[in-house]
């Protein structure tokens, strides 16, 4: 009996969780987020108060980790569909558990320093490309094309589960002990991640090979084509993208202004994301819903108008410090609904549209404009902060992050609730 066949026999009913490969991924996935969470509360932790990093050394870490699919991006998309998606998978967890692994041991040799942290966040960012273009590519192999949406969802909603729970916990921990020997956890996550990933057979999942007749960039700008030229897509991109760059001067300054200028505990700061979390806990159980109900699309465009209005009380909390911890503790509420009930209403959409030849390139191509933002608000934030102040770095993410917001009502899409059938791809 096919993997089709079983889900076909009781399609609304079937939990993806029973399709054993599924399942391995999500659980891989679990170990993969919780080690993502750690690391992301260690390194700002480590570098601003272990090696006490100025903000624009901040603003370079943050970029680094961030410049993965600015700087192999597009190859990798078109290496990927000719590859299989397994083993890239593989091998990205074992450079992920190598470049952590290795914090720990030179803090333990008293030889850590800043430029070290530098290599381990690009490592690291290259290694996300594989994974990610991977992982989104073989969703399709392991799932029925009608069925990713929901296989999304349930990740989306395992990892806000444990966005949850991981910072304050990293909070509290990182007062008994030097935030580098996190990453000890952070290795042995990714370590099970790939035992679990080893164990999981994609139907279909074959090397593809180079077609003699086409050209490695022919085949770049083939999936950059279908990218630009489908208009969900296209809208999806340049709202994304936009709305990362302020998203990126706020990520790389907040901790930066929490930590150094305002001065809270680390339990605090991890406290604070996990507030984040939990409100995107609450929107991942809300959103699929409110998909189902309104329209993939309508919500799609409720939650990215939300965010602008989010970001707000960062900078706010600037200007009313006395009132800073309550303030960012509302913008970490409101930005995590906004995000993850925008990812919890798209998810799916790019399967359903993209052919499955091309999936690996546009998947690249769309990360690599969209995430390769990120950085870019990044180090505009850390050059912003450098010549004026942290404050006036966030008013600047918040400002960039209303644009989207206008190029979705100016959009000609904001008419339709839910996908347009002709749009849709079969097969």
């Amino acid at each position: 009996m096919t993997l089709s066949s079983v889900i076909d026999a009781d399609d609304d009913a079937t939990e993806v969780l029973k399709v054993p490969d599924f399942r391995r991924l999500w659980a891989a996935n679990g170990f993969r987020y919780a080690a993502s969470e750690v690391a992301g509360f260690a390194l700002p932790v480590t570098a601003l108060l272990l090696l006490h990093a100025r903000p624009l050394v901040m603003s370079l870490i943050f970029v680094c980790s961030r410049a993965g699919f600015l700087t192999v991006g597009l190859p990798a998309g078109v290496w990927i569909d000719r590859w299989r998606k397994k083993p890239v998978m593989v091998w990205a967890d074992v450079a992920y558990a190598v470049a952590f692994g290795s914090i720990p041991v030179a803090y333990f040799l008293d030889v850590l320093t800043v430029a070290q942290l530098i290599v381990v966040a690009l490592v690291v960012s290259m290694a996300g490309v594989f994974f990610e273009v991977a992982h989104s590519s073989v969703l399709p192999y392991v799932l029925p094309r009608r069925r990713v949406a929901d296989g999304n969802a349930r990740l989306q909603t395992s990892q806000t589960t444990i966005q949850a729970i991981s910072p304050s916990v990293a909070g509290v921990v990182a007062q008994s002990i030097a935030a580098p020997v996190l990453y000890c956890f952070v290795g042995l996550c990714h370590l099970m991640s790939l035992l679990l990933v080893r164990r999981i057979h994609p139907s279909g999942d074959v090397a593809r090979g180079r077609a003699p007749e086409r050209k490695f960039r022919r085949e770049i700008a083939d999936g950059m084509g279908v990218l630009f030229k489908q208009p969900l897509l296209r809208l999806l991109l340049n709202q994304a993208a936009m709305n990362n760059i302020g998203a990126g001067i706020i990520l790389a300054m907040l901790p930066v202004f929490l930590l150094k200028e305002i001065g809270i505990s680390t339990w605090m700061f991890g406290l604070l994301s996990t507030l984040g979390a939990l409100a995107g806990f609450a929107a991942s159980l809300l959103a699929p819903r409110l998909r189902r109900r309104f329209g993939e699309i309508r919500m799609t465009l409720i939650f990215s108008a939300l965010a602008p209005f989010a970001v707000v009380a960062a900078p706010l909390a600037g200007v009313f410090r006395g009132a800073a911890v309550p303030l960012m503790a509302l913008a970490e509420v409101l930005i995590g609904v906004a995000i993850v009930g925008r990812s919890v209403s798209t998810a799916g959409l790019r399967a359903r549209v993209t052919p499955n030849e091309y999936m690996g390139r546009v998947t690249a191509a769309y990360s690599v404009v969209v995430q390769g933002a990120t950085p870019l608000g990044a180090l505009a934030g850390g050059l912003i902060a450098n010549h004026w102040s942290t404050g006036t770095a966030l008013w600047a993410g918040a400002v960039a992050m209303g644009v989207p917001l206008v190029l979705l009502l100016l959009s000609p899409i904001r008419r339709h609730s839910r996908l347009p059938e002709e749009w849709e791809v079969r097969g």
